[in-house]
């Protein structure tokens, strides 16, 4: 997966909710998706081009290869229709599996500050970061001006704000996140549909996206699994997820 700037568009996007219902739309049919977005401009985007837009970094960012955490976004988000906070963090997992530059932004920086228990995030902390992965990655360098750099790193603000996780305007601060039970139900399960996970789920970096701590993951997975909503193995030092159940019968296993 290359590196690509999907943030600044997203971050571009003043509604969230149009991102929401039109992610389940796409994933069923994307042809209908293309006549309700472009051809009737149901969504009101001023030109054509913005519409293009629109369709082309929803599915560059939200649709995934693997057509099981497909499926799972796209009920979700149906089921999720009238829960803004729900559909925000869904929406936070998928992108960042799907994209390589905002799940590295979160990993390294967002997360690592926020279970630091940091108050403030400037966008500098942001900009550091983006130089220095430029400066070792050789597919970057000399692509992206001082300029772009900036851009980016205020559009991932501006993505983490809208999605609730930031607060403020001049000056960005965390968001405490709760998760529920059946929430991070719905986390383990997409998990583990993903690809090129670990064995042990808490040697794994995509633990953290669960906003959970360290050393609270494990009662709280074990608390999960009382309820049947996931499956887990535990040896030692060792636990392994498994999902309890597939995307389609996800919901009324959860939620029913």
């Amino acid at each position: 997966m290359s590196y690509n700037t999907d943030i600044n568009i997203l971050g571009g996007i003043p509604d969230y909710q149009l991102l929401y219902v039109a992610l389940p739309i796409l994933l069923n049919d994307e042809s209908n998706l293309k006549e309700i977005l472009i051809s009737n401009n149901e969504f009101n985007f001023r030109t054509e081009r913005s519409r293009q837009r629109f369709l082309t970094v929803l599915k560059s960012a939200l649709v995934s290869d693997n057509e099981k955490i497909n499926m799972l976004a796209s009920n979700l988000f149906t089921f999720f229709k009238n829960d803004v906070q729900s559909q925000a963090l869904l929406f936070f997992w998928l992108f960042s599996i799907n994209n390589k530059l905002f799940y590295e932004l979160n990993r390294d920086v967002y997360f690592k500050f926020y279970f630091q228990g940091r108050m403030e995030f400037p966008k500098e902390d942001v900009i550091a970061y983006l130089k220095d992965l430029i400066s070792r990655t050789p597919d970057l360098k000399d692509r992206w001006s001082d300029k772009t750099i900036d851009t980016v790193a205020y559009k991932y603000l501006s993505v983490l704000k809208k999605l609730h996780l930031l607060k403020g305007s001049k000056k960005k601060t965390f968001e405490i996140v709760s998760v529920s039970d059946k929430l991070f139900a719905v986390f383990l399960n997409l998990y583990s549909y993903m690809d090129k996970t670990k064995s042990n789920f808490l040697e794994d970096e995509f633990a953290a996206f669960s906003f959970i701590p360290q050393d609270n993951l494990i009662e709280r997975i074990k608390r999960v699994a009382k309820k049947d909503t996931i499956n887990m193995s535990f040896a030692g030092n060792n636990l392994k997820i498994e999902k309890a159940y597939e995307p389609k019968d996800i919901i009324n296993g959860i939620f029913g």
